[in-house]
């Protein structure tokens, strides 16, 4: 038997010594010696100092109002998953402290954005960890599970058994157990009912619903690091729309060119397209008999067949399987969902990329094989006592001695063995408004897309009456994406940009554009309505090893405590089946068009899609032929632009020039470089971002790099600097004294440009700069509006803000650096640009105030 780690406690009543805490409130529970009057026990339960750290699984479903973004005027209910994890709290803080649901008290329901900044709760789906805004769960989504970690008086029964984790419980003890849980959990969610009650505004009509929340089960974690938003292993994300917004009529509803690689189901009208999709509930693949004369061990089919998780097997099959025609369109269907996932690839070892992720995979997994192998060494010197009858200075076993031996060799050698397969991440900056491209967070795992469920609504209501919308014969499908991390709008913009390829809005090689990191353009794909988003579960496989415990609702035996009692699991499976019904009825409260498209449907794709692709379908014709090399060749030539500069821009340009010809140009910071385009002289040292990234992040603040080594010519020979002041009184810019009259003459021609403007402090000088697209984040945090001027003889170069062209040569314009992407367009000849603002932490210097004679005497 394994001897108890926990640490032995008192009763303050009585005094005695116990082994634990279970045994502590086992005795005090049943007031064994009268120590604690039932109050007194109550209220010895409530103490915080006597909590426990439990996980929660639960689900919820924003308001009406939130669903259908109607925020500016007395919108309430539940806004999103932030609010329901707050409102879930406050309901097991009521049931912890007795709180009668039916006692008449005020209760604070209001919620706010001091409120949400100030709440912090661990949560499969929060940013707690993270707190950085490209993570952030999208607005007004719901969740059809959610794991929620907090602290609250215990239910002894509910504890681990911590004196004999290893022996099982007594079908008794199970049943207290689960019959103080299943009290538990009905007392939180009638808490829950009684405070989603108080949203009752008398403006909202019977269609209006304050949210729901629903509350499945309890888990006592003995484990105190678990943290259920950072140990996630996978996570799932579902999308819910109408099926036809897939089809296009042969009128093709005003789209009108449709692509050669569109994916659409040969029939001729939409109802035949929405007859041919077959229902099939979410999650739930059709149970299958073993075949009894292929199966070698005919015990474990029948066991199958026996198991309580298959009595109810025949009700998940399709009533009819799709003809030979769906199944192929669902196969091609099928085939563009993969193209969005990330791949395992063979390792070319001339990707720079490529080959420093292997390495970084492969010394992960080395790790982790000497963390597992370190953790059976330490469970064998734990062995019971019955079986360390061996003498004490026996000699460790050799065969265990040479695999750790051989495991550690394997981690020290792990660079030099050759690299074959690896699953090369892709980079999603064009799916979320949040990160760039050389952002760590957009290089995502995207596992997989798959149709996760067909249904229909019923045509008739619960008395039996026809029902005013119409449902029955109109499917909504469910596509569930799974991946490590979702950013910001991700799994939304995944939707829409994958609902545009099937349609033929847009050919299917617009996902080389989108994923491709060389391209310095934005193309950020169409956002889907939030309406049909949901979160869908979150999994803890390496969690569940280590506390022997289900960790996500699912039938299984794999142990014996957790989220897989049948009672769980179909409670899960009938709120999800809810809350899709919700979601689709929520398409329909717009109405129908006369052809018998939504109006929901029809205001995305008039306003959002096709609009889309139409700008799409342009860039996408680009960056064809920057791929073929024919875009910079399709600028016109230098001398149309003509040489005459303004007399405003003669002395600062004179002096550009002068720093330049010079060979004077200061050298660029790694993390500058990073978001700028430049090809070395020596193609062969070109690296890919992500070992571009890696350098500027691992090598030190002086680690440059020369503008001159760049060859000349599209964004090459790049370089930036910046002068003035700088938030750090102790490191100013060396370009103060190394071009005093530069600096001087830059910032006169702020003045002289916009004499109304507050002056700056700084100024960031680029020479030959095609930039990637980005925000000034570095230096730029907090920054005032910027104001930027290109001078010089060049074409192209206008600068992008957000998707929108801007020609600065010889023309000053403001704009949000530190907030709006912007970055350069190709340009040819010679392109100087000033980048005027002012750093947080800077508010008030103005740069034009420098001493600039006392930096000449200096120079």
């Amino acid at each position: 038997m394994t001897k108890s780690t926990s640490k032995p406690v008192s009763c303050d009543g009585c005094q005695k010594q116990f082994p634990s805490k279970n045994k502590l409130f086992q005795h005090l529970a049943l007031n064994s010696d009268g120590c604690l009057s039932p109050d007194e026990y109550a209220e010895y339960m409530r103490n915080p100092r006597n909590f426990e750290k439990i996980c929660v699984l639960y689900g919820y479903l924003p308001g009406t109002d939130y669903q259908r973004k109607c925020i500016p005027d007395g919108a309430c209910g539940i806004e999103g998953g932030q609010h329901a994890s707050w409102l879930l709290t406050q309901a097991i803080d009521r049931v912890c402290r007795g709180i009668n649901i039916n006692a008449d008290e005020e209760v604070d329901i209001s919620w706010s954005a001091e409120k949400a900044a100030a709440f912090k709760i661990n949560r499969s789906f929060g940013t707690q960890s993270r707190n950085l805004d490209a993570a952030h769960q999208d607005e007004y989504t719901g969740a059809i599970t959610e794991m929620l970690c907090t602290n609250t008086s215990p239910l002894f029964f509910d504890f681990t058994n911590d004196d004999n984790p290893k022996e099982e419980d007594d079908s008794a003890t199970k049943e207290q157990r689960k019959k103080k849980v299943t009290l538990w959990v009905q007392a939180v969610n009638e808490q829950l009912d009684h405070l989603l009650s108080r949203f009752t505004p008398e403006t909202k009509t019977n269609d209006w619903s304050p949210g729901r929340i629903r509350v499945f089960g309890r888990l006592s974690i003995p484990q105190k690091k678990f943290n259920p938003e950072s140990d996630v292993v996978h996570r799932r994300v579902d999308y819910c729309f109408p099926a036809d917004l897939l089809y296009v009529s042969k009128e093709n509803d005003g789209n009108s060119t449709m692509s050669e690689t569109a994916v659409q189901l040969q029939v001729d009208t939409m109802q035949q397209y929405m007859d041919k999709m077959v229902s099939f509930p979410p999650g739930q693949k059709p149970f299958r008999a073993f075949d009894a004369g292929k199966t070698a061990d005919r015990r474990k089919a029948n066991d199958y067949l026996e198991a309580p998780e298959a009595r109810d097997r025949d009700k998940f099959r399709p009533a009819i399987r799709p003809d030979q025609v769906t199944l192929t369109y669902l196969g091609l269907m099928k085939k563009v969902m993969q193209a969005f996932t990330t791949q395992v690839e063979d390792v070319d070892q001339n990707d720079s990329g490529a080959v420093l992720e292997k390495r970084f995979s492969d010394a992960k997994r080395n790790k982790q094989k000497q963390h597992s192998s370190a953790k059976q060494q330490k469970m064998k010197q734990k062995e019971p006592q019955k079986k360390k009858h061996r003498k004490q200075n026996q000699a460790p076993n050799t065969q265990d001695k040479k695999c750790n031996e051989e495991g550690t060799k394997e981690a020290d050698d792990s660079t030099n063995l050759p690299a074959k397969r690896f699953l090369r991440r892709k980079r999603f900056h064009n799916f979320s408004p949040n990160v760039l491209a050389h952002d760590f967070l957009a290089y995502r795992r995207l596992d997989r897309i798959y149709h996760r469920g067909t249904i229909r609504l019923d045509s008739t209501t619960q008395d039996g009456s026809k029902s005013v919308l119409h449902t029955g014969s109109r499917p909504f499908v469910v596509f569930s994406l799974t991946g490590d991390l979702f950013l910001y709008q991700q799994a939304r913009r995944v939707i829409g940009l994958l609902i545009a390829i099937l349609r033929g809005c847009i050919d299917i090689d617009i996902l080389d554009l989108v994923f491709d990191e060389n391209y310095a353009h934005l193309v950020s794909a169409p956002l889907a309505p939030s309406l049909g988003l949901m979160q869908g579960e979150a999994t803890y496989m390496t969690y569940e090893g280590r506390l022997n415990m289900v960790l996500n609702a699912r039938r299984t035996r794999a142990f014996s405590k957790g989220f897989n009692d049948e009672d769980v699991v179909t409670s899960v499976e009938q709120w999800e089946e809810s809350v899709l019904k919700d979601i689709a009825k929520g398409w329909y409260l717009d109405g129908t068009g006369a052809n018998g498209q939504l109006n929901a449907e029809r205001d995305w794709l008039e306003t959002v899609l096709y609009p889309w692709a139409k700008k799409a379908r342009g860039e996408l014709d680009n960056y064809r032929r920057w791929k073929a090399g024919e875009l910079a060749s399709s600028l016109p030539p230098v001398v149309s632009v003509g040489t005459s500069v303004p007399d405003v821009y003669v002395k600062c340009l004179q002096l550009l020039r002068e720093a330049d010809a010079n060979g004077a140009w200061p050298d660029t910071s790694a993390q500058r470089q990073l978001v700028m385009l430049s090809t070395p002289n020596d193609e062969s040292l070109t690296t890919s971002l992500t070992a571009a990234r890696m350098a500027a992040k691992t090598n030190n603040s002086e680690s440059r790099s020369c503008a001159y080594s760049f060859r000349e010519g599209e964004g090459g020979a790049s370089g930036s600097f910046s002068v003035g002041i700088m938030p750090d009184r102790s490191s100013q810019p060396k370009g103060n004294l190394q071009f005093p009259q530069l600096v001087k003459a830059a910032f006169e021609l702020e003045r002289a440009l916009f004499p109304d403007r507050e002056p700056s402090s700084t100024i960031a000088i680029n020479r030959n700069a095609q930039f990637r697209p980005h925000t000034d984040k570095g230096a730029g945090a907090g920054q005032s509006t910027s104001l930027i001027v290109a001078m010089g003889n060049f074409v192209g170069g206008e600068l992008m803000v957000e998707g929108e062209k801007k020609d600065i040569r010889y023309n000053g314009i403001e704009f949000n650096g530190w907030k709006q992407r912007h970055w350069t367009l190709p340009f040819k000849g010679e392109r100087y640009s000033l980048v005027w603002f002012t750093p947080k932490g800077c508010e008030g210097m103005r740069g034009i105030d420098i001493d600039f004679d006392s930096l000449s005497r200096e120079n």
